[in-house]
């Protein structure tokens, strides 16, 4: 989005690699942080987008650790944000910058850079390891999980040919890519966080199950939620046509009714139990309490949901119960849920589509994961008009025929609407309650929307 008008200011605090010092510069007989700009928006998760202008300033590469403040200003189509780096190797450092310690910052107080610099000086002078469920965002981590790369793809014979580098650092997750001569791999790192699955072993033994459809890790260290993945070729992506959505959707219903019958052994492999009584026993403890969710520091109070809202989410608890026994009374099993299934989680293999980034895998109604398959950008189905949704259900439901008559589907998708944004608003709220500021929007926004097409989905259904 550079030709839009937009820019990106950044604000660079450069951590010394082992000591608790920042880099900071004078201007005007005042301590500033260094700053950069960019063209355009960015997502502050790529450092390939962000990193180029923090390299040309120091003369030397440098990591992203993560995202200490964003936001933007729409009329002056302004984002500004403050990110965390630190050098790969200590640099030569240009005239006009130093680095600063408890020492030099002794004092500072307020808002200002100064300010700034001195708490996380502070943090860099305790125990690290990087906030709660991030530890790529620690100084040092980087260098660890290189080795283990460079080990783990020498024992498989297949070293590695050049440098590693980051490729998304954010909330979630930490994914780097490196090159060997048989061809890229990506190294993926997961946050901790109560429904995400231990990937590297569920998506082997998924493998195991649907074969190429799930790519097998080359590598993992499941105590610390590593694995690598041989390039999985070209991404479908969110913006494919929407014929290519349908065969999307053909493709994956196939894996579905395959893994339906299936639940002892997708529970075996590591996916969480999340059948339609779990979401019914969610819905008793978690909607009457709903005002609890909007004060998680994880929350986005400006989407957060309204004092008439909160109070019609209460309400219909018993809605929601009657619909989790009716739906239940169909013949459509649980079967294997994706989770996050978009256009962008969909790579295209030699035979045929194949489905990654597992860690929302669970056992559940299948018709669940029908929410998030979406063309475009935004929200679950915030692009989707009334053509794609109906092509998309048109394309999916042929292949429940030998459970159920289409009269009686059409009615199991009726009901799962309303239930499958209620099982992924549960994901969300899962997930922003660990975090803490700042929380990329879609993800501080998302449990509000979702119970919003909740409300809506059982308005269909009365």
């Amino acid at each position: 989005m550079s030709g839009d008008g937009w820019r990106t200011g950044i604000r660079w605090v450069v951590a010394h690699p082992t000591e608790a010092r920042v880099l900071l510069a004078r201007r005007d007989g005042a301590l500033c942080l260094p700053r950069t700009e960019r063209p355009g928006q960015v997502w502050t998760a790529e450092p390939g987008r962000v990193l180029p202008g923090l390299r040309d300033l120091l003369g030397a590469d440098a990591l992203l650790l993560r995202c200490l403040d964003e936001h933007e200003d729409p009329p002056a189509r302004v984002q500004r944000a403050t990110l965390l780096a630190e050098p790969r190797a200590l640099p030569a450092l240009p005239d006009g910058l130093a680095w600063a310690g408890r020492a030099e910052l002794a004092g500072a107080a307020g808002d200002g850079d100064a300010a700034l610099a001195a708490r996380v000086v502070e943090e860099l002078a305790g125990p690290g390891g990087g906030p709660a469920g991030r530890p790529w965002a620690a100084r040092g981590w980087f260098a660890g999980a290189e080795r283990w790369l460079h080990d783990a793809m020498a024992a498989i014979g297949r070293p590695l040919t050049g440098p590693v580098e980051q490729v998304q650092v954010w909330d979630l997750s930490c994914v780097l890519r490196a090159p060997t001569a048989a061809g890229d791999v990506w190294f993926k790192a997961t946050a901790a966080s109560p429904l995400f699955v231990n990937e590297g072993p569920v998506m082997g033994a998924l493998a195991g199950l649907f074969g190429d459809r799930v790519p097998a890790p080359l590598a993992v260290d499941p105590g610390r939620g590593w694995m690598v993945l041989d390039d999985l070729g070209e991404e479908v992506g969110w913006e494919a046509p929407l014929e290519v959505a349908e065969e999307v959707v053909r493709a994956f219903a196939r894996l579905q009714v395959e893994a339906a019958g299936q639940t002892d052994r997708l529970l075996a492999a590591g996916c969480h139990d999340r059948r339609l009584d779990r979401l019914a026993a969610q819905a008793r403890a978690w909607l009457p309490a709903i005002g609890a969710t909007g004060e998680l520091a994880g929350i986005d109070d400006a989407t957060w949901l309204s004092e008439d809202e909160q109070a019609a989410v209460r309400a219909v608890l018993p809605q929601v119960l009657a619909a989790c026994q009716e739906l239940a009374g169909h013949a459509v099993p649980p079967s294997i849920v994706h989770g996050d299934l978009h256009l962008g989680n969909v790579a295209r293999g030699p035979a045929g589509y194949r489905f990654f980034d597992w860690t929302d895998a669970c056992v559940a109604h299948p018709f669940f994961d029908l929410l998030t398959l979406r063309r475009g950008t935004g929200f679950a189905g915030e692009e989707a008009d009334g053509e794609l949704r109906d092509r998309l259900r048109a394309a999916y439901l042929p292949a429940w025929a030998p459970f159920e008559p289409p009269a009686r589907l059409a009615r199991a998708l009726q009901l799962a609407v309303p239930l499958g944004a209620l099982h992924h608003a549960v994901s969300y709220r899962s997930i922003v309650a660990g975090m803490a500021p700042p929380v990329e929007s879609h993800m501080a926004g998302s449990t509000a929307w979702l119970l919003r097409q909740m409300l809506a989905g059982l308005d269909d259904l009365s």
